[in-house]
């Protein structure tokens, strides 16, 4: 796994069970630049977060969890 820098940030994927409150969605684009959600074929939903660091992304997770989001799956990209 290659090491990121310190002004390495990548493209944060998190694919959730089901669907993503507006409400967290619309907070978390007030927070970031980049977001976008997407629905999968299975009825799950993928958010993505541009440039996203460590702190950021820990940051999520929480909110996503404690908004009531069961979280399927992360995967960090480079950007």
């Amino acid at each position: 796994m290659e090491k990121l820098g310190p002004d390495d940030h990548p493209q944060l994927e998190i694919t959730l069970f089901g669907p993503v409150a507006a409400a967290a969605l619309a907070l978390l684009a007030e927070r970031y630049d980049g977001v976008s959600s997407s629905r999968t074929c299975e009825a799950d939903s993928v958010v993505t977060i541009d440039d996203i660091d460590p702190a950021g992304e820990r940051a999520v997770l929480t909110l996503l969890w404690d908004t009531g989001h069961r979280v399927r799956a992360v995967v960090r990209r480079p950007s």
